[in-house]
């Protein structure tokens, strides 16, 4: 049984460095694209603006359920909406500048979330949750950077947010918790360009 677990553990960290892999190697290479658009295409922001405009249907992002298999997919029509519409929750909340803790299960809502925090012109600080009390480890990670961070927002799903909130307990009364998972739809049009430029701050690691 010990054996067993112990590739059922080992598994499930070989799919999630794919799948953070993956992530990364994507947003990398889309930010890679900025050498061949536009020279007013300064900000990751202007970037996807572009991309929504010219290539609306082009596949932007694809989720690996188990490393292999596609289980999620987003158009950059799709991300550009759904991150209007978290950014436009965060600027109503105040959240432009502020700092925004990012708490997801690997997927491409954290994607979302991202660049949600990108058009909001505030900071996206990840972290990647524990999945329970007994990944030590990730969970002092996880309470360190809200705690370092001081962030102010967090962001996360409705499937987690019992768990996530249960971990940060002592944190509970100064975080804005916000379930992207729910937001109501049309609120993507009521977002505002934020002022920003290259040199703005978008991310904390």
């Amino acid at each position: 049984m010990r054996e067993d677990r112990g590739h059922q553990q080992g598994d499930r960290k070989t799919q999630d460095f794919r799948v953070a892999m993956s992530a990364k190697s994507r947003m990398a290479q889309l930010f890679k694209d900025f050498r061949e658009i536009s020279s007013n295409s300064s900000t990751g922001v202007d970037l996807l603006r572009y991309r929504c405009l010219h290539q609306p249907d082009q596949l932007a992002f694809t989720f690996l359920e188990d490393g292999e298999t596609e289980s999620d997919r987003l158009t950059y029509s799709e991300l550009d909406r759904r991150s209007r519409a978290i950014a436009a929750q965060l600027q109503a909340l105040g959240g432009s500048g502020e700092r925004v803790l990012l708490l997801y299960p690997p997927g491409l809502e954290y994607i979302a979330a991202f660049f949600g925090c990108l058009y909001a012109g505030a900071i996206a600080v990840p972290a990647y949750p524990p999945r329970n009390q007994r990944h030590a480890a990730r969970l002092q990670t996880a309470v360190s950077v809200a705690t370092d961070s001081q962030a102010a927002i967090a962001l996360t799903t409705t499937a987690i947010l019992p768990q996530v909130q249960s971990l940060l307990a002592d944190k509970r009364g100064t975080i804005h918790w916000l379930t992207t998972d729910t937001i109501p739809p049309g609120i993507e049009d009521t977002w505002q360009k934020p002022s920003i430029n290259a040199e703005t701050l978008a991310f904390l690691l």
